[in-house]
């Protein structure tokens, strides 16, 4: 345990959340994608890291140490490549199209990005400066604010009676 704030008391998680940001940060480089897809590499990086042998667990993985069997790596496929997902179940009719150029971004929840022809090219949206990825920068951290935020009324005031709705 540590006291809240004060994350140089505990350097094993640090360690761990700095290589799960270096991972993130990679995979959203790589991929050339936006910030805004930090969700989708942070599930991609973590299970990454659970099938990876560790030295900690004499070079096993942590996936064989908690399930007991060991991980698979034939569903894996890379993070922000082309995919064309099979669309026939969801096809209004026969003639409609089976697929469509997508963005592969989850191995594990298999999530693609659908590119629509009406919005920007994907390629000019992933093109966006380093300077974008803020949100990976650990030193402007905010913390949460202690107790409530909110000003409370009391039942019955004056403010109760604004918002009833008029029937």
């Amino acid at each position: 345990m540590s006291c809240p704030y004060t994350s140089p008391q505990n350097g094993k998680a640090e360690r761990i959340i700095r290589s799960i940001n270096n991972v993130v940060r990679s995979l959203l480089f790589q991929a050339t994608m936006p910030p805004s897809y930090w969700v989708e590499a942070l599930s991609t990086a973590t299970s990454l890291l659970n099938i990876l042998p560790t030295k900690t667990l004499a070079f096993s993985t942590p996936h064989l140490a908690l399930l007991g069997k060991p991980p698979a790596y034939d569903h894996l496929r890379v993070f922000g490549c082309k995919c064309y997902p099979n669309l026939f179940a969801t096809a209004p009719h026969k003639l409609a199209p089976r697929s469509t150029l997508c963005v592969f971004l989850d191995t594990t929840a298999l999530i693609c990005l659908q590119i629509e022809s009406s919005s920007p090219s994907m390629s000019s949206l992933m093109k966006l400066p380093f300077a974008d990825f803020e949100f990976l920068d650990a030193t402007n951290i905010v913390p949460a604010p202690i107790g409530s935020t909110h000003k409370v009324f009391p039942a019955g005031s004056s403010l109760d009676a604004s918002l009833a709705v008029p029937m």
